[in-house]
């Protein structure tokens, strides 16, 4: 994987300014790219990429005039662009904005792109275009499975998906969708970084053994296989789901954090009836007030269940290797708050 893809043209970027854009961004101007990045706003260029020269291009995915211009010149894109859901939204999984932005607003980009000389589309998804049952089966999900995403969420990003995959295939243009789960290793923000300061803070309670199966991806594997399917000719028209390999219980993650803090583990555990109880309260108190709480029945069902993933094509097929562990990084995020 320390091979870089040929991308040293001009590369566009959507959702630069996410967290995994950001070091997307990085990599591509690392390795001598022109980048351009698509926002909605003058974003500080000089403060995310210091020293760097960022072309900005002012649009928004939902207005398809704004984006006129925008795929000129371009020889490969990088589509990471998502609705964010605003803080009193209580289920960011059923936003309205999902639709507008993923489903909608990629058939504008696409659009766009149908006009231009662009010649590698990847788009950056999540495995919840394929759906949490299909990961929730005692067995890791592959893209091989016909999706059946629950969540307007991951029917927007499915949508999405298949915009991509269509103009690939009408323009003869190099186009894969690339699934990924929970992205750990950026900055301290994310789930895994939220989970082990609540842990640090006292303010997780102590968990229960249940064995369930997670997967997670870390930030830079996940870059590293973007650029793996922007190269290989052999991945064009393909969906792929990249992972770390692993898969993670609630209950490990909460005792790895502990064992890093120098923490014992506790005697006693909170039963999953009385976590469940909490959580039909938290959900029913978000429909009362109209805001999230810190815990709901979403939140417990991501705690407590499965959301198990395959990478083992991306594997097989381009050679795909992960280079970080989620162990690696609680040590890492434990040490950084030390």
């Amino acid at each position: 994987m320390s091979r870089e893809p040929d991308l040293l043209g001009r590369v566009l970027v959507t959702g630069a300014s996410g967290k995994l854009g950001r070091v997307l961004v990085a990599r591509l101007l690392e390795q001598g790219a022109r980048v351009r990045v698509l926002s909605r706003s003058n974003l500080p260029l000089g403060a995310l990429w210091p020293g760097q020269e960022v072309e900005l291009h002012r649009g928004d995915l939902t207005e398809p005039h704004s984006l006129r211009g925008l795929c000129a010149g371009i020889d490969s894109l990088f589509h990471l662009a998502s609705y964010a859901p605003a803080p009193h939204e209580p289920d960011i999984y059923a936003a309205p904005g999902h639709w507008r932005v993923s489903a909608e607003g990629t058939a504008h980009l696409m659009d766009e792109v149908a006009n231009s000389e662009v010649r590698r589309l990847v788009y950056l998804s999540t495995v919840k275009a394929l759906g949490d049952a299909l990961g929730a089966r005692g067995a890791p999900a592959s893209e091989s499975l016909e999706p059946a995403p629950e969540t307007l969420y991951g029917q927007a990003k499915l949508a999405a998906e298949r915009a991509v995959l269509e103009e690939g295939a009408r323009a003869g243009r190099h186009a894969v969708v690339l699934r990924l789960p929970m992205v750990y290793g950026l900055d301290g923000a994310g789930n895994l970084a939220r989970m082990v300061a609540a842990i640090e803070a006292r303010r997780f309670p102590p968990w229960p053994r249940i064995d369930n199966h997670r997967s997670a991806v870390h930030v830079e594997d996940a870059i590293d296989a973007a650029f793996l399917v922007a190269r290989e000719a052999c991945a064009s028209g393909r969906t792929y789901c990249a992972t770390d390999g692993q898969a993670y219980s609630t209950a490990w993650i909460y005792e790895r954090t502990l064992e890093a803090l120098g923490r014992p583990l506790p005697r006693w555990r909170v039963p999953p009836w009385l976590l469940r109880a909490g959580a039909n309260a938290g959900s029913l108190g978000e429909r009362l007030l109209g805001r999230r709480l810190p815990l709901n029945r979403d939140l417990l069902d991501k705690l407590l269940g499965d959301a198990w993933f395959s990478s083992a094509a991306l594997e097989h097929d381009l050679g795909f290797r992960p280079r970080f562990s989620l162990a690696e990084e609680i040590e890492r995020l434990v040490r950084g708050r030390s």
